[in-house]
């Protein structure tokens, strides 16, 4: 199982406070909230807000994942700054399960 998570919020993958941050369930894609796993290798893809450009990426993993409702809190845990792979550069916004 690999993560993949895109999104264009200011301040993330690697600036985010307390590296504790959120998505809403419909930002989860091939998987449901109820499958999501602590652990997991991730890919961490920064867009430039309102465009399909990529800003920066990163790999890592979530930890301590937390559903309540109209959210999953998680923590995040960076490893190193990658390039992004080409295979999922042209994904929007989303947490995605491969």
């Amino acid at each position: 199982m690999l993560f993949v998570m895109i999104t264009d919020f200011p301040n993330h993958w690697d600036k985010i406070k307390g590296y504790l941050t959120s998505y809403p369930p419909k930002m989860v894609k091939k998987a449901k909230p109820d499958q999501l796993k602590s652990g997991v290798k991730t890919i961490f893809i920064k867009k430039f807000k309102d465009s399909t450009d990529v800003e920066k990426a990163w790999s890592g993993k979530i930890y301590d994942i937390q559903k309540i409702p109209g959210s999953i809190f998680f923590r995040v845990e960076i490893e190193k700054e990658n390039e992004c792979p080409a295979e999922y550069a042209g994904y929007e916004n989303g947490w995605y399960v491969e």
